[in-house]
């Protein structure tokens, strides 16, 4: 598969993982869905990194893994949650700070949405990518190939299976994060979309 492909392909779905950390917060109200959408995205950060300094490798490497992923990449969820996201999400959206400020406190709670915000974003990966690193150093990411990818190549390739898998997850995606905007159009946009619908609730629950 052609490196410009993959690099098309990576980063504009990185902003539709959101939807499942929608999902998560809402399955269980005491996780915190500021943590929940760091996580869900901050693998990603490395795709850049990896074309601008390591472009011979792979753009999906450490953080896309299990052992990346709840080590550095969960450090750095955690990081973001705690101190970007407050300041970033209250100046550009106009939600309160000081609400964003407690939903963001660091608690044992937030470490844990954080790092299922991460593992949410491995698993929706891993069905749509030709290549996983998700059981690296242990298995090679060129050993894990996803599962949409191998049904949309048959008979075409598995450059056509991966840019057929990436538009069918990114339509879907897409689809749900319009649903969230439609539904929460009139009821404190912004704040159901960042702080969540429950935020009381969960910040009640240490």
């Amino acid at each position: 598969m052609s490196k410009s492909v993959g690099m098309l392909s990576a980063l504009p779905l990185t902003p539709l993982h959101y939807p499942f950390a929608k999902v998560l917060s809402k399955l269980d109200k005491r996780l915190i869905l500021p943590g929940l959408v760091v996580g869900s995205v901050i693998p990603d950060i490395e795709v850049p990194f990896m074309w601008v300094f390591f472009s011979e490798y792979q753009d999906h490497f450490i953080l896309h893994s299990l052992i990346g992923a709840l080590t550095l990449g969960l450090l750095a969820a955690v990081l973001v949650t705690r101190f970007l996201y407050p300041p970033i999400i209250s100046f550009v959206f106009g939600v309160d700070k000081d609400r964003l400020n407690e939903a963001c406190r660091l608690k044992p709670i937030l470490v844990l949405s954080c790092a299922i915000g991460v593992l949410s974003h491995l698993v929706l990966d891993v069905p749509m990518h030709p290549y996983n690193p998700i059981l690296w150093p242990w298995v090679p990411s060129s050993n894990i190939v996803g599962i949409l990818v191998l049904f949309f190549a048959q008979g075409n390739g598995i450059a056509v299976g991966f840019v057929r898998a990436n538009a069918l997850m990114s339509v879907v995606m897409l689809f749900f994060c319009v649903s969230i905007l439609v539904r929460y159009r009139k009821k404190k946009l912004w704040e159901h979309v960042w702080l969540g619908d429950d935020v009381g609730e969960s910040q009640r629950v240490d």
